[in-house]
């Protein structure tokens, strides 16, 4: 199994017990008729893409559970017989985040949308890594996670913040000496995130500590 060195240039995170309160989408998206037809998903991605300064380039995003939100307004319309929200539809797809970031940043490069359950930003943060080391570039690596529905509390058991997203910009190192492996949740304490979100949460921790050489397996 090959194995690459990563710096990491830049990172952001963000969560909440239920809703993030302040995601700057106004600062960020001027347009009102724009604003208003992002998920929230969306908006955390924009939210961090910024915060790591971010707004052109190759892009690997990755969510668990996708547009929970929208994909939860269609099934209630269909159970209450109502008709379908063309909007809901539309946002109902994994790669809406992206999709909004691209059109928004007129970022006309490539995106990778991944979902692999709880390994979504293990998978994720291999296939920038991979990314990084083809194209010789920097790479938007972002994970996000908005569950925050109706009666979600009578379903939900693995994690304690509706809203969460995390990311970091990453490049190829051409020293591969001192790159550290990836801690994982059990030696880092982390919070109760969602595990889909936790291996990114970790780079982001270490990052923050000046660990910001880290050994990626392809």
């Amino acid at each position: 199994m090959k194995s690459v060195a990563i710096n990491i240039i830049s990172s952001a995170k963000i969560y909440a017990k239920e809703k993030i309160e302040d995601l700057e989408d106004k600062r960020l998206v001027p347009k009102m008729m724009m604003r208003r037809r992002l998920t929230r998903n969306a908006k955390v991605m924009l939210y961090l893409s910024d915060k790591c300064g971010f707004k052109n380039g190759k892009i690997v995003y990755g969510t668990c559970f996708s547009e929970l939100e929208e994909t939860a307004k269609i099934a209630n319309a269909v159970l209450e017989n109502r008709l379908l929200s063309p909007t809901s539809f539309q946002n109902s797809v994994y790669n809406t985040a992206p999709s909004y970031f691209s059109i928004i940043n007129k970022d006309k490069d490539e995106i990778i949308t991944i979902s692999s359950g709880m390994k979504t930003s293990k998978e994720a943060l291999k296939t920038a890594a991979l990314q990084a080391l083809v194209f010789k570039c920097k790479v938007l690596c972002v994970c996000v996670e908005c569950i925050n529905i109706r009666n979600i509390q009578e379903i939900n058991h693995c994690t304690s913040y509706l809203e969460a997203g995390v990311a970091v910009v990453l490049e190829v190192s051409e020293n591969i000496d001192d790159a550290l492996e990836v801690e994982t949740k059990k030696t880092r304490g982390l919070i109760d995130l969602i595990d889909s979100l936790q291996d990114l949460m970790s780079v982001v921790k270490m990052y923050e500590e000046g660990k910001n050489k880290i050994l990626v397996e392809l």
